[in-house]
C-alpha cells in the first residue's frame, strides 16, 4: 500500500469534529444504534472512512433520518395491563418450590393476621 491510497482511521474524536457533537453523544449514538458500531484495535475504537462516509451520506440525503435526531419508534402495547391478584382460595402446589412458596405465605398471613 503506497501513502497515496492509505488511509486514517477515525476516532471517537475525529467524528465528534466531524459531527459537531461531543465524545459522549458519539459514544451515546453508538451505544443506540445511530451510528456504525466501530472496529476495536487494541482498546480503541476506530470507524473505516468509507464506512463512516457512507453512512453520514445516507442520512443527509434522506429526508426522514438525520444524524442529530434519529427516529424513535412508538411503543404499542399489545397486551393488557395485568390486574392485581387476589387469593380467594388457596392454589394447589405444582412443584416442590411452589409448596415451599405457598407454605412462606401461609406463614405470612398468619403473622400479618
Amino acid at each position: 500500500m503506497t501513502a497515496s491510497n492509505a488511509f486514517k482511521p477515525l476516532s471517537k474524536a475525529d467524528l465528534a469534529d466531524a459531527l459537531g457533537v461531543s465524545i459522549r453523544t458519539v459514544e451515546n449514538w453508538v451505544n443506540d444504534g445511530t451510528l456504525p458500531a466501530p472496529s476495536k484495535l487494541g482498546n480503541r475504537v476506530y470507524w473505516h472512512p468509507n464506512i463512516f462516509y457512507a453512512w453520514l451520506d445516507r442520512c443527509l440525503s434522506s429526508d426522514s433520518a438525520t444524524p442529530e435526531a434519529p427516529q424513535a419508534t412508538p411503543v404499542v402495547q399489545t397486551t393488557k395491563p395485568a390486574k392485581p391478584r387476589v387469593r380467594s382460595q388457596p392454589v394447589v402446589a405444582k412443584t416442590e418450590l411452589d409448596k415451599v412458596r405457598n407454605r412462606t405465605q401461609a406463614q405470612l398471613d398468619e403473622l400479618m393476621a
